[in-house]
């Protein structure tokens, strides 16, 4: 027994050591002028995503300059020269020139202006969809810097109930009211409070971390908590619904284009020839017109249509599977929200009865009715109470923000 109770002082003696490097909790930086949208519209503006949008925006100006372009496609310029020197060399001469100019068929320019605007708007909506996935990664890191701080703050609280326990005994030991054997148990759970509380300020430390290396602040927002959503039903204004919708009706475009596709669009030629029979002759100037359009190409251009169609309905389909699986979370994040809400109220009552308890069996011990075990159980018993109820507030407040995520709320 003697050398159980040198151990215990031995390890109380280094856990000592630690408790002086770490002996207060880490205070956080919160500032009213960090909000939850400022945070989210900085971690938009260096978002790895944004250079996709400048290359689909270079995609929308080329085709808005494929759709002010005068013709369907390039112009072409063809010279042609003959002569008779290596035959008969009478001197007959022929030049002939033209300009080849592809017509827009009906409607087909039109298409293409309309593909502009679906584009752009598209790009609207998928930058609002981006907006939507930042605000998750900055809710989750908000609140997960705030658990963890209100896990550091339990655990500190524990462990210093555990140091004060510690001295109670410690002064009855030395009054003779207790053996000094009892000492070894509050020893080892000042230990493994402090233990606890150690590793509780190591994950702090790295969700902090996390959160500053994603939002480039050092401070968190003094507001942080949301209002649940009046309406909680998904409608067609989710920003990943739209952005979908955005997409299909892009495609739509691209398919009434397909229509144009693979087919030869009618080609004014304009041209002069300058020609003479033999050398005594003058040269004789002739100017030329012509059009040339396509009989019966829609077998060419079937292949196009239907492979759009395909592709449309494939999204379509990709629509109504994203409504589901949106409704579906949804759904999961209310009934979390509130079975937190139920659990939080029975944790209220049950804290102030584990409240109530421990008082009475702190004033038997101070009385010597009951042992350092019964005390130190009812300690532990109030302080898990007391815990679950303040990280069940918390996880209420979490759980509406999860529900607003769900809801397509951009910060």
């Amino acid at each position: 027994m003697l050398f159980q109770f040198r151990l215990a002082i031995s390890l109380f003696a280094i856990g000592l050591i630690s408790v002086s490097v770490s002996a207060e909790p880490m205070s956080l930086e919160y500032s009213s002028l960090v909000t939850l949208s400022s945070l989210s519209q900085n971690v938009y503006e260096h978002h790895p995503a944004r250079q996709a949008q400048s290359a689909y925006q270079q995609q929308i100006d080329a085709n808005t300059a494929l759709a002010n372009a005068t013709f369907a496609d390039a112009s072409s310029v063809s010279l042609n020269h003959y002569n008779d020197v290596i035959g008969s060399s009478d001197g007959f001469q022929e030049w002939e020139g033209s300009i080849d100019m592809p017509l827009w068929l009906s409607g087909q320019k039109q298409q293409q202006a309309i593909l502009s605007d679906k584009m752009s708007a598209e790009l609207t909506a998928y930058q609002q969809q981006l907006r939507l996935k930042i605000s998750a990664q900055i809710r989750e890191s908000v609140w997960r810097v705030v658990l963890a701080d209100t896990a550091s703050k339990q655990a500190y609280q524990t462990w210093q109930m555990a140091l004060k326990l510690e001295r109670d005994v410690d002064a009855h030991i030395k009054a003779g009211e207790l053996a000094g054997s009892e000492l070894l148990l509050a020893n080892s759970h000042v230990l493994k409070t402090h233990s606890d509380y150690v590793l509780a300020q190591d994950e702090l430390k790295y969700v902090l971390k996390n959160f500053q290396q994603l939002t480039a602040e050092r401070a968190l927002p003094q507001k942080h908590e949301e209002l649940l959503a009046v309406n909680t039903t998904i409608t067609n204004e989710h920003p990943s619904l739209i952005s979908l919708d955005q997409k299909i009706n892009t495609l739509r475009t691209k398919q009434d284009i397909a229509h144009y596709q693979d087919a030869v669009n009618p080609s004014l030629s304009v041209g002069v020839r300058r020609e003479r029979n033999d050398s005594k002759e003058s040269f004789n100037h002739s100017l030329g017109l012509g059009i040339s359009f396509a009989l019966d190409d829609d077998v060419y251009r079937r292949p196009a249509i239907t492979n759009a169609a395909r592709i449309l309905a494939d999204a379509e389909v990709e629509r109504q599977q994203l409504k589901r699986k949106l409704q579906i979370e949804l759904a999961t994040q209310l009934h979390q929200l509130a079975i937190m809400k139920q659990q939080l109220t029975m944790a209220v009552e049950h804290s102030e009865t584990t409240e109530q308890y421990l008082s009475i069996q702190q004033h038997a011990f101070d009385l010597g009715e009951i042992n350092v075990l019964n005390l130190l159980t009812s300690q532990v018993l109030a302080n898990k109470s007391v815990n679950r109820k303040q990280s069940l507030e918390i996880s209420v407040k979490h759980a509406i923000a999860k529900v607003n995520q769900a809801l397509g709320i951009i910060l």
